[in-house]
């Protein structure tokens, strides 16, 4: 059996990489989640984690060349990278070893609070940014460029809403049995990790300027030059900030399992 499922996972991620949602090394670790998932939480867990992992990719191409204008985050073109697959699905490979090695409904909440979170925060982003008014920093107290981390939007607040909402619902369907009260535990854990993302994204996460085009980014080359640290800890990326916002979350819902 676990061949087959290294097989067809195999063909999942290759033509996720064919399709540009993933680069090489992004397929390497996504296959590498996926088996862990499956093997650790069977069909319901890997139908969840594919549940993320399509509606994020689908959203991450809508309207591309707007949300490139920007110029603020990294250019994704070529699909996810492997930093960018551990920092949403490094929580549920955790989850996963976990459950193989001690089996315990936290570990389940772990999962599915997780990927709520991913999932949440992933929507806010993509469909955020393509907000008509500027976003309102919640540290700076003002309107900022879109893009910059630490800012919200109304668009964006709803669709991680309705992310979480659904990783939530979908989580409590295929993993706990209609247990609906679940579900609302989830969509709270996984909307408070991505006001979590928020909070660490326009303190402590690292950021720079470009000294061509002034731009707030957070990349460390921009119009083909070195870019300077304006705040933050260099090794607090955005890949770091998802990976603690989405353990925080999962942490959150794991609890709630208990306590239920």
């Amino acid at each position: 059996m676990i061949i087959i499922v290294t097989i067809v996972l195999g063909f999942f991620v290759y033509i996720a990489y064919r399709l540009s949602f993933l680069t090489a090394g992004g397929a390497i670790a996504s296959w590498l989640v996926g088996l862990f998932v499956w093997v650790s939480f069977q069909i319901e867990g890997i139908v969840l984690l594919c549940l993320f992992f399509i509606t994020s990719s689908l959203l991450s191409k809508f309207k591309k060349k707007k949300k490139m204008k920007l110029k603020t985050i990294e250019d994704e073109s070529k699909g996810r990278e492997a930093g960018q697959v551990f920092a949403n699905g490094g929580v549920a490979f955790i989850a996963s070893a976990g459950h193989l090695m001690v089996p315990h409904p936290f570990w389940i909440g772990l999962l599915v609070a997780s990927l709520a979170e991913a999932t949440a925060d992933t929507w806010a982003s993509e469909i955020g940014v393509l907000s008509r008014r500027k976003p309102f920093h919640l540290l700076r107290l003002r309107q900022v460029e879109s893009g910059i981390s630490g800012a919200v939007s109304i668009p964006g607040s709803i669709a991680a809403l309705t992310g979480a909402f659904v990783m939530g619902v979908a989580g409590t369907e295929f993993l706990f049995d209609h247990w609906w009260p679940l579900s609302i535990l989830f969509t709270t854990a996984g909307f408070f990790g991505n006001i979590v993302d928020t909070f660490l994204g326009g303190s402590v996460q690292v950021a720079y300027r470009c000294p061509i085009c002034k731009i707030e980014t957070e990349t460390t080359i921009h119009c083909n030059h070195p870019t300077k640290r304006i705040k933050g800890y260099e090794w607090l990326t955005n890949n770091v900030v998802n990976f603690l916002s989405s353990l925080a979350a999962g942490v959150l819902g794991g609890v709630a399992v208990l306590w239920m």
